[in-house]
């Protein structure tokens, strides 16, 4: 049975890869990264990014969280309408201009985001156990390049 299920997932790569040689292996990593974060710390990595900007940078609109990683405004006003549902985050109407929504920590929000920093340096070994610094810098540059080279 071992084998059966050996030999699908072959040919199952092997027709992605048919597709994009990259599209895989990447969308395999980006799933287990985003699966161990959430696993190990009990929080979503959109959840843990979101707390991080809005720890640098309290009071963002809404439409300024999209543009750091490009993401839908429908997806980060549900996200955002979710976090603020748990009393992690506080969205309210900026007193300027009704039509932005701005968003800001809690308490609760700023503690969590306090419980993190352990599991950052838990996943930055993991990391290092699997890639030397060298072979990081160069797989981050180079995604950062994918990225750029993506860009509408």
């Amino acid at each position: 049975m071992e084998t059966e299920s050996g030999t699908q997932k072959e040919r199952i790569i092997e027709a992605v890869e048919e597709v994009n040689p990259i599209l895989a292996p990447l969308a395999l990593a980006s799933k287990r990264i985003m699966a161990s974060i959430e696993r190990e710390t009990g929080v979503a990595a959109s959840r843990w990014f979101l707390l991080a900007i809005l720890n640098r940078e309290d009071g963002m609109s809404q439409g300024e969280l999209c543009k750091p990683f490009h993401l839908d405004p429908s997806r980060i006003s549900r996200l955002a309408k979710s976090m603020e549902e748990e009393g992690l985050v506080r969205r309210q109407r900026d007193p300027e201009d009704n039509r932005v929504v701005r968003v800001y920590l809690t308490g609760k929000g700023r503690s969590l985001l306090a419980s993190l920093p352990g599991q950052r340096e838990r996943f930055e070994r993991r990391v290092s156990e699997v890639l030397d610094e060298g072979a990081l810098e160069h797989l981050r540059d180079s995604l950062y390049a994918l990225a750029e080279g993506f860009k509408d």
